[in-house]
């Protein structure tokens, strides 16, 4: 058994292992077995252990099982207001908008005639 340090290029990190030699009989050939141990501090050269579970970390239960973030409650009176308002808003300015087009096109058929 010893330990193996593989360097990162792009990162710089440095991963420790721990590698055993293991005998392939259909290569016939000695393989090594990683056992991943975790990183070396930068500074102090030291192993910074791994928890050695895999995967994300969960995050701690608020004694709610499948909520994972409480959104604030909406008032739906008031949004169906303001929805009702705009609606009524956008209708007049439809209104007036087709009412100028219709003045536009008649002083245009004025014009050709």
């Amino acid at each position: 058994m010893s330990i193996v340090r593989y360097v990162n290029k792009k990162t710089g990190r440095v991963a420790l292992y721990e590698s055993t030699s293991h005998y392939d009989p259909e290569t016939k050939q000695s393989r090594p077995i990683r056992k991943y141990l975790g990183t070396e501090d930068p500074e102090t050269g030291e192993l910074i252990p791994s928890s050695g579970k895999r995967g994300r970390k969960k995050e701690p239960d608020d004694n709610s099982s499948h909520s994972k973030k409480k959104k604030p409650e909406t008032d739906y009176r008031f949004l169906a207001e303001t929805l009702k308002k705009e609606c009524a808003e956008k209708d007049a300015r439809i209104k007036v908008l087709e009412h100028r087009n219709q003045l536009l096109r008649s002083s245009l058929e004025r014009n050709v005639i």
